[in-house]
Parts: structure tokens; C-alpha cells; sequence
């Protein structure tokens, strides 16, 4: 599995583990979902064409290591974890 694939999967699992934890009580808002929408566009467009992971992310702002942190940061949001998961199924 290619590093931008491998990536997208430790995500995926990281956030499919904190959408089976508690929810902090944290409502998913309008302004709540921009990082999930940005996430979901960036899994998808690189799963369709992984070898040019670079420049999606790019072209969403992010560097592999920016989209790590957005994947954490939704990781740790149950009620975003669950919006996420459900959006790239």
C-alpha cells in the first residue's frame, strides 16, 4: 500500500475507533462541519487518484501533514468521527 493510501486508512481507523467512544456532548453545527466536508473531499479525490495525493492535498490547502491533523482533529469529535465515517462509506 502506497504512503498516501496507508495514510488514509490509519485515518479512516482512527476515526472509526472514536466514533464507537462517548460523545462530549458537542453538537455538530453548520460551522462544525467545514473541516468534515474538507476532509471527505480530499479522502475521496485521493482515493481516486492516489498517486497525485500531493497535489489534491494541495489543492485543498493541506500538506500530509495538515490533513493528519485534520483527520485527528475529527477523530476527537465523536459526533464529527460519525459524520465523517458516514460520508465516505
Amino acid at each position: 500500500m502506497n504512503a498516501p493510501l496507508r495514510r488514509l486508512a490509519l485515518g479512516t481507523a482512527l476515526i472509526l475507533a472514536a466514533a464507537c467512544g462517548r460523545s462530549d456532548g458537542r453538537t455538530a453545527g453548520a460551522s462544525a462541519m467545514t473541516p468534515v466536508d474538507r476532509a471527505v473531499a480530499v479522502a475521496r479525490a485521493i482515493q481516486a487518484r492516489p498517486t497525485a495525493a500531493d497535489s489534491i492535498l494541495a489543492a485543498h490547502g493541506l500538506t500530509r501533514d495538515g490533513f493528519d491533523a485534520l483527520l485527528y482533529d475529527i477523530a476527537a469529535d465523536s459526533a464529527w468521527a460519525r459524520t465523517y465515517t458516514e460520508a465516505i462509506r
